[in-house]
């Protein structure tokens, strides 16, 4: 007995610790740096003299065919282009390594969506082409990438610097928010995945390697926003000018997956073996938790205006991502209206801290306050907790919020 009983010991602990070792699904597609690549622009001044700027862009085309269109920002070649209609003797290149570029040739560009395509003379059988995907609602939360070549990165530290893809930055974060841009009408991906100039143009990834946006900016705001402009606005582009791409397909069992799935069924056989084989006695069955707790368990942290303009709007959160609130349409998902009195353009944030149960709420340093719905006023920049069905409002009573578990 005592030999079974070692023995289904140690099958469990050998097939936890098989699942312990298999990475993680989320874990960066290294490929993708085969895809990216820097652009550099020149263009002389009214003086003749040439001044240059970088950026990031990745190439698109038939899977396993050497591409040769590049997708990236309009701003990033947006001086070119001036230079091109106005006194010429603009510069465009792309570089693969240190000493190894080549010419490119502007195709298409769009200027309220802040999109561009390149071609190279030739196709390249230096980089392969990336597939893209239509980011979803249901992504919100998931993890991504923004790769390029920022240029705080080689300002900060001088490193030996070739611009190959080992020398591309990586930075990781989630998705905020989706949202279209007033006056563009652009879609636009809200991430706090950093950036800074020379990203712009890079892709933004998910752990599959899919291009899910454009990078394109940061906010003015907040250091912690940033903004791609999502892969369904480049898709009309090059189906314009009947360009190849390839698009991301999920395959609904990859090998990962299986492999999960094999050692999930191999630790419930074991669990069934030591319940065999050690005999445990039974246990008084634990009484059902209340039936208001299981409830609650499945229920959603979400913030409700009271304000009559928003009609009883209500905002889920997800992810313990913060939610900002005020009068900016560009960083807030809870917006008010224009002279809105008592509310600031950005004036508050809160998110739900799921550990401890309850909404954290922060004042922005706003113009008229965030006070408790007793009248107290919040500290700046000072995290509050609020327990569920409570509020707090903006200024002025009629901006009450609420918070609670729906």
């Amino acid at each position: 007995m005592k030999i079974m009983r070692k023995l289904a010991a140690a099958l469990l602990a050998a097939a936890l610790a098989a699942a312990l070792a298999v990475p993680s699904l989320a874990a960066f597609d290294q490929d993708t740096l085969n895809g990216i690549v820097l652009i550099r622009t020149g263009a002389p001044d009214e003086n003749g003299v040439m001044n240059y700027w970088r950026g990031t862009g990745f190439f698109v085309g038939e899977a396993g065919q050497d591409p040769e269109y590049i997708v990236t920002n309009c701003h990033v070649v947006e001086d070119f282009i001036l230079a091109g209609k106005a006194i010429g003797g603009g510069e465009l290149h792309v570089l693969f390594d240190q000493d190894d570029e080549a010419e490119a040739y502007l195709v298409d560009y769009d200027y309220e969506k802040d999109i561009a395509v390149l071609k190279l003379e030739e196709p390249t059988d230096k980089r392969s082409a990336l597939q893209m995907r239509e980011v979803e609602d249901a992504m919100l939360g998931d993890e991504v990438y923004a790769v390029g070549y920022p240029l705080a990165a080689d300002m900060t530290v001088q490193a030996v610097n070739s611009f190959s893809p080992d020398d591309a930055t990586v930075t990781a974060g989630s998705i905020g928010r989706l949202l279209t841009e007033s006056g563009t009408g652009r879609r636009l991906i809200q991430t706090d995945t950093s950036m800074s100039g020379g990203n712009s143009g890079g892709p933004l990834v998910d752990g599959n390697g899919a291009v899910l946006g454009i990078n394109t900016a940061a906010s003015d705001l907040d250091q912690n926003l940033f903004y791609a402009v999502s892969i369904g606005e480049i898709l009309p582009m090059l189906d314009r000018n009947n360009i190849p791409y390839s698009l991301y397909s999920a395959s609904p069992m990859s090998g990962n997956t299986m492999l999960y799935i094999g050692i999930a069924a191999a630790v419930v056989v074991v669990i069934v073996v030591l319940a065999v084989v050690l005999g445990r006695k039974k246990k008084k069955p634990a009484e059902a938790a209340p039936a208001a707790d299981a409830e609650t368990s499945r229920k959603a942290p979400v913030i409700r205006s009271l304000s009559p303009q928003h009609g009883g709007l209500v905002v889920q959160l997800h992810h313990q991502q913060p939610v900002q609130i005020g009068r900016d349409s560009a960083t807030c998902r809870l917006v008010y209206q224009d002279g809105t009195p008592g509310v600031s353009s950005r004036h508050c944030q809160v998110y739900y801290d799921e550990r401890d149960g309850v909404f954290v709420v922060t004042d922005l340093n706003s113009t008229y306050g965030t006070f408790l719905a007793g009248g107290q006023r919040i500290p700046p920049e000072t995290p509050t907790k609020l327990s569920p069905k409570s509020s707090f409002y903006l200024g002025e009573v009629d901006n009450t919020v609420y918070v609670d578990l729906e």
